[in-house]
């Protein structure tokens, strides 16, 4: 049956000059350059119409010819993989500038835990090339299942699930990111999905960072660390801190295989050995914790060399040195040393070169303690900000050890500028408390690394969720909508968060042996998929060219909606709305859930932060600055993160689509 069908295009911003359209035809798999294109006819000059005949089956999307062999597509480049075998298609309706695109709205009749059918890969991050090992234990549960792979919307492959492992080799493309997944169909054709999983092709964890931590080192730990360790790898976890494991501050390595750390616990050399082993075996990278500038005076640090000249002083007689107060119990307080002292760097690039020696450390992750004020003379009486040494002691670890990676603090943003632009750390580290609570002050101290480091640098956030609740409540969990907001801002912002530990931990205080909080079930399911959703999506959540500053109307029952940007930050009772253009040009727009926050601190201090309702059918209007071929939405809070494509009306610069569902956060994404 031949269906004639008329299809419209309209650009308002989008100058096409002498050059014409063209619609490509083809099947739901449609190679470019495409085998069969018909001309389009210009109407006013920016007005486009042409008239085909789809067969069942046949699928287009929009070219413009440029007068050689091969048209360029306006969408993505690569591969136009469409999901349905049903026609997608265009037509010209009663108003002569509107587009309406049809598509069937496809979600799942059903969805597995993540647990129930136990979907796992055998890293965290891939090298281009390499061989993906999934596994799925139950596999015998749903004879009959396909398993799928997408980058983005599209599918790019699917096949029966047959056995327990199986290997799958991704496209050669650095730096993207896949989601898998394994579904069944009901006898009406519906989809339930088993499982799904994030995968991660990158060449370099900075890219996409990923940063969790351990804290746990005693000997009776060696025999359950590939198990510690496995729950960070099922998280995508691609780079681990380990802290407090060194004998003291100014000499952290300790050749003796068992040792005492700063809080006089049991430190076992071959658990921390073993730790790094299996990490790497993980493809994670593993990052030694220390103080950039720190000695411990009761626990040998003269008898280690260091000299007084080095430490800083309260006044300009070098009589009161500066130093943070420890329990009485732990070995000492912490003296503090000038950061930029050449001899002080020196000898730390050779207690370093010991670390690297005998233990297989990726890379340093450098500490420090906030602002100490003005009041901050060398041993030779000139006064200095302790802040402005910062870059001249990374520098000088850097050179020290140029193969090795480096990634430092920036309490409450003390330092970040010239950390952020020193052109030596992997990722920006910023650990916020009272003075940086805000929601909008994670907005900025983005934005301000971005714009320091050159947009050359991720930020990464070590945010301790529940601090005041975890101080009195041991044993209790974390409140899973503070939580899940506090991450789902975070990752919208293209930023990670430090919260993760091994053996299924995550941080509610500075210090990271604190256990006093424990992750609760619907936590645990809920977390895995925010990894697994900002594994899959990382081109769209990270790779971002500008932000975006649109119109958003809400139409129908739709509450109201607010656009976080430069000039506002999130608002209460609202959608929230934070709007970027990745660098392939597809307008992403993260709904954020505020209708019913109690408070626009990211710290729920108190675990009050409530949950919030689910909103459906969520129905904008969007004003874009071109024309739109594709709409399609995401949630790590439905669907396991799989994608729904989205009908859609384009008409002038105005497009009409609504969401289905908003929980605490959905992606939707115009291509």
């Amino acid at each position: 049956m031949k269906t004639p069908i008329t299809l419209a295009a309209l650009f308002v911003t989008f100058s096409l000059g002498a050059q014409s359209l063209v619609i490509a035809t083809g099947g739901k798999s449609m190679d470019w350059p495409p085998s069969s294109t018909v001309p389009m006819t210009p109407v006013d000059g920016s007005f486009h119409v042409a008239t085909l005949d789809l067969g069942e089956g046949t699928h287009f999307c929009l070219a413009q010819d440029n007068g050689g062999d091969t048209p360029v597509r306006l969408s993505p480049a690569g591969n136009k993989i469409l999901p349905t075998d049903d026609n997608t298609y265009s037509y010209l309706s009663d108003s002569q500038n509107k587009i309406e695109v049809t598509v069937p709205v496809r979600r799942p009749s059903g969805v597995s835990p993540v647990e129930t059918f136990d979907l796992w890969t055998d890293k965290a991050r891939y090298n281009p090339g390499d061989e993906v090992w999934i596994q799925a234990s139950k596999f015998r549960d749903v004879p009959g299942a396909t398993v799928r792979y997408r980058r983005g919307a599209d599918v790019i492959r699917e096949h029966p699930l047959v056995q327990e492992w199986w290997s799958w080799t991704p496209p050669a493309d650095d730096f993207q990111g896949y989601l898998v997944d394994v579904y069944s169909l009901d006898a009406d054709g519906n989809e339930h999905i088993h499982g799904s999983i994030g995968v991660d092709v990158s060449s370099d964890w900075k890219r996409f960072p990923r940063y969790g931590y351990t804290a746990w080192f005693e000997p009776d730990r060696l025999d359950g660390i590939t198990g510690d360790v496995a729950f960070l790898n099922r998280r995508h976890i691609n780079a681990v801190q380990f802290q407090d494991w060194h004998l003291s501050h100014h000499q952290p390595y300790c050749g003796d295989a068992v040792y005492k750390d700063i809080a006089n616990r049991d430190v076992s050399l071959e658990v921390v050995r073993k730790l790094i082993e299996v990490q790497h075996a993980f493809n994670m990278k593993s990052f030694f914790y220390n103080l950039g500038f720190g000695a411990l005076e009761n626990a040998g640090a003269a008898a280690a060399g260091v000299r007084e000249e080095w430490y800083y002083y309260r006044d300009r007689n070098h009589s009161q040195k500066d130093y943070h107060k420890l329990p009485k119990e732990w070995k000492s307080n912490i003296t503090f040393v000038d950061p930029a002292n050449t001899e002080w760097q020196e000898y730390l690039v050779n207690r370093n070169r010991e670390v690297y020696d005998n233990l297989e450390f990726d890379g340093f992750q450098v500490d420090q303690v906030g602002n100490r004020g003005d009041d901050t003379y060398d041993y030779w009486g000139n006064q200095f900000r302790l802040c402005d040494r910062f870059p001249s002691l990374l520098k000088a670890l850097k050179a020290g050890h140029p193969d090795k990676r480096l990634i430092m603090n920036s309490v409450s943003k003390y330092g970040a500028q010239g950390i952020a632009s020193s052109g030596v750390i992997d990722v920006c580290y910023n650990e916020c408390w009272g003075d940086t609570q805000s929601l909008m002050d994670l907005y900025w101290i983005v934005f301000d690394n971005d714009n320091a480091s050159g947009k050359s640098v991720r930020t990464v956030f070590a945010n301790y969720m529940n601090y005041d609740f975890a101080k009195n409540n041991w044993g209790k969990e974390f409140n899973t909508p503070g939580v899940l907001l506090t991450d789902a801002c975070i990752f919208a912002l293209g930023a990670g968060h430090l919260e993760l530990g091994a053996g299924g931990n995550m941080l509610c205080n500075e210090y990271f042996p604190n256990t006093n909080l424990r992750i609760g079930s619907d936590l645990y399911e809920a977390i895995t998929r925010y990894y697994d959703f900002a594994t899959a999506y990382e081109t769209l959540i990270y790779d971002t060219s500008r932000e975006l500053t649109p119109a958003v109307t809400p139409l129908d029952a739709t509450p109201e909606v607010s656009i976080w940007n430069y000039q506002k930050g999130p608002q209460p009772r609202r959608i929230v709305i934070r709007g970027t253009e990745t660098k392939k040009g597809q307008l992403v727009y993260h709904l954020l859930n505020f209708r019913k926050v109690n408070s626009l601190s990211w710290r729920d201090l108190n675990a009050d932060q409530p949950e919030p309702e689910l909103l459906s059918e969520i129905k904008l209007n969007i004003d874009v600055d071109r024309m739109v071929s594709r709409v399609w939405a995401a949630s790590p809070d439905s669907d396991a993160c799989l994608p729904v494509e989205l009908p859609f009306t384009q008409e002038g610069n105005a497009v009409t689509v609504s969401v289905p569902s908003l929980k605490y956060w959905t992606m939707l994404v115009f291509e």
